[in-house]
């Protein structure tokens, strides 16, 4: 949230604690894999807000094809902060493993069940989708993979979260966040 609403000053400073995370090796892979997963996402900002945006045509021979400088610009930054959202779920998936990310978002979840939010199916679903993902096979062709036949050994998956206890610094941890995203919002 804080890189979507952010100013370019605190947008840089953001880029500066992302890049310092991109020193450590786990961070490095998952955000290079969160990066080639978005590339035609990021292409696609980037080629909308340039064409779609009015203003100084960027190649003025081109006439009317052109894209805009403005267009540009504001799709680069579209980008840039779409890139430091990756950033930050890179460092949460690199610094904690699957279950007790999934265990969180189930705990912060509880407010929304005075809401008929049902967040056990929420997590279940989430668990799954990422093992999923996780045990996809990686072929070279995608139309193969999707014409291949589904095992036979397919078996329903039995899933559960060890519970965690609730520690004092996670209080702080979500005080802290709330604070920044006051300060950000102002």
């Amino acid at each position: 949230m804080a890189a979507e609403r952010a100013a370019l000053t605190t947008l840089s400073v953001l880029a500066v604690a992302a890049g310092a995370a991109f020193l450590f090796i786990p961070v490095r892979l998952q955000l290079l894999r969160l990066l080639r997963r978005t590339r035609w996402l990021l292409a696609v900002l980037l080629l909308t807000y340039a064409y779609i945006l009015p203003g100084e045509p960027l190649w003025p021979a081109m006439g009317w094809a052109s894209p805009s400088i403005e267009g540009a610009q504001q799709g680069a930054l579209r980008m840039s902060r779409l890139m430091l959202m990756l950033a930050g779920l890179a460092v949460l998936f690199a610094s904690t493993d699957r279950p007790r990310l999934i265990y969180g978002l189930y705990v912060l979840a509880k407010p929304l069940t005075w809401l008929g939010f049902d967040r056990r199916a929420l997590t279940v679903r989430l668990g799954l989708t990422l093992d999923y993902v996780e045990q996809a096979p990686k072929s070279a062709r995608w139309l193969d993979a999707l014409r291949a036949p589904l095992p036979d050994d397919a078996q329903p998956t039995c899933y559960s979260l060890p519970a965690e206890r609730w520690q004092s610094r996670d209080s702080a941890v979500i005080l802290a966040a709330l604070v920044l995203l006051v300060i950000a919002l102002i």
